[in-house]
């Protein structure tokens, strides 16, 4: 099974640039641990010192947002992550 998972421009400097990389996780939190486990910087980015996912990073299933208690929903073959960096400003 293929999943493939979209980073915000923020995350890409630990992807080598790439905006599109292809997980093999079968939930959103698999295809984060698969992430943390071929690109070992990224770890310290999303996650809180508490091990929680910190609160500016937003999730995408197929466009749909998806919220912290689905992030253990299956995913199919084929479907996009994106793992979105929301920036405020003020």
């Amino acid at each position: 099974m293929a999943v493939r998972v979209r980073l915000s421009f923020q995350l890409q400097e630990f992807t080598g640039g790439r905006e599109y990389v292809e997980s093999s996780g079968t939930t959103p939190v698999e295809c984060l641990r698969d992430l943390e486990l071929r690109f070992p910087g990224i770890k310290r980015w999303l996650y809180d010192k508490w091990g929680d996912i910190r609160p500016q990073f937003q999730f995408f299933v197929n466009g749909v947002r998806i919220f912290a208690g689905e992030m253990n929903q299956p995913l199919k073959n084929d479907d996009e992550l994106y793992i979105l960096v929301a920036v405020g400003g003020g």
